[in-house]
């Protein structure tokens, strides 16, 4: 009987793994697909807090919209002056059908230098203009670069919750696990941890302020802290507004070297 119940453990445990690993793809889905508007724009204070707690502030503004199936966006820092002009437009591609990722193509500007630079798949991992937060981080990362599995459930701050995991899959990324806390009811991420290439806990991420606008989720609120640097990046967002018309010429190269985002 001993026997019988262990063989009948494991049968289980195996067919709960397999279950975990079916519904992993299909959550990572729903988070990867939810909807954010055909278009969307916001400004955002972003606050850079070092280990001692001195602060430095920055405002962007923000603009995105769907053409076809690319996802495009563009945000421009507006203050303070050593960095107002610098701006990053993205595009962003569906995966091929066979399930290979496509690099989104990308772009940054700098003022200074009157200078447009693309940045390569291989610079994602870095982290943007001195933020915590890396240019990955900002769109929405091709589900082919990961091994996605659930690790368990867990409420955040009395929100139930999905625990999952993301392991790239080159073994040269800088980010070699992203770990996220995915609502139940919404598919919106309230909790985040990032692992270095040594798997040592490099970076934490805190979401909070999360509500519906237009009928859309929306997180008003990011604190991403380095545990290894003890930095700190607050990301806060206003007057988002969705499915309003956004001038289509704010999402070129032409328009970063003219300086036409405002």
């Amino acid at each position: 009987m001993k026997i019988l119940k262990t063989i009948a453990f494991v049968g289980l445990f195996v067919a709960g793994t397999a279950s975990f690993a079916q519904n992993a793809d299909e959550i990572a889905r729903k988070v990867h697909d939810l909807p954010d508007g055909k278009t969307s724009s916001f400004t955002a204070v972003i606050t850079l807090i070092d280990k001692s707690g001195k602060t430095r502030a920055r405002e962007i503004a923000s603009y995105a919209m769907e053409e076809g199936t690319t996802d495009k966006s563009v945000l421009v820092f507006k203050t303070p002056k050593d960095v107002a002009g610098v701006s990053y437009l993205s595009f962003e591609y569906p995966d091929k059908a066979d399930g290979t990722a496509v690099d989104s193509d990308s772009w940054l500007y700098l003022p200074a230098m009157k200078k447009v630079r693309r940045v390569s798949g291989s610079n994602k991992d870095d982290d943007f203009q001195g933020t915590d937060f890396t240019y990955d981080d900002l769109g929405k990362r091709s589900l082919a670069k990961d091994s996605v599995k659930v690790l368990g459930e867990e409420s955040v701050n009395g929100v139930a919750c999905w625990i999952l995991e993301y392991m790239a899959k080159d073994a040269k990324a800088k980010v070699s696990k992203r770990v996220y806390w995915i609502g139940k009811d919404n598919y919106v991420t309230y909790k985040g941890e990032f692992y270095d290439r040594k798997n040592n806990l490099q970076k934490e991420l805190v979401c909070e302020d999360i509500s519906q606008i237009s009928g859309y989720w929306t997180t008003k609120k990011m604190t991403m802290t380095n545990v290894q640097t003890k930095h700190k990046t607050v990301y806060e967002i206003k007057d988002v507004v969705y499915d309003k018309d956004v001038d289509p010429k704010f999402f070129t190269v032409s328009a970063l070297e003219r300086e036409l985002v405002k």
